[in-house]
């Protein structure tokens, strides 16, 4: 436990709580933690968008292979493929994010302690959100997923 007894203002007081803080490294490691909370709250989000992918998509198909009258066909794919494009989507911009906030991290990092600024603003990296899109990760993921759509639906157009 700290007891400090301070004599004086207590603007004092502040500026020899802030002299321990900074010499005990803590604002540092204060703020790398802000953002380690971060960047595992867009992995796990990224990670929740995957599943939900699966489960509804495979939801649909199952509608789509189920439609006795096929009455309905055309308009499940579409759905489909929206939601695989949105899925999509949503999975590229929390690894985006992800990616600024360990830019973030690692400019943290090398700062000096007398230099944290608990800025939580992540630092935009040169990659376009269409680049990060055609990650292997999520060619692997949403591409055979799209290709397989878009060819029922091609099948369907011509029948």
């Amino acid at each position: 436990m700290l007891t400090i007894i301070c004599a004086g203002s207590p603007n004092r007081l502040i500026y020899i709580l802030e002299d321990i803080y900074v010499k005990n490294g803590e604002n540092k490691r204060l703020h790398i933690q802000m953002i380690e909370d971060v960047i595992n709250r867009m992995s796990s989000n990224s990670f929740l968008i995957k599943g939900w992918s699966l489960t509804i998509l495979g939801g649909l198909i199952t509608v789509y292979l189920a439609n006795i009258n096929k009455s309905m066909s055309y308009l499940i794919l579409l759905l489909c493929l929206f939601f695989c494009l949105m899925f999509w989507v949503s999975d590229t911009f929390y690894l985006r994010e992800e990616r600024y906030f360990r830019n973030l991290y690692d400019v943290v990092r090398k700062k000096d302690e007398k230099d944290i600024d608990f800025s939580m603003q992540p630092i935009r990296s040169g990659e376009s959100f269409l680049c990060c899109m055609m990650r292997p990760i999520f060619l692997m993921s949403y591409l055979p997923i799209f290709i397989v759509i878009m060819g029922a639906l091609l099948l369907l157009r011509h029948n």
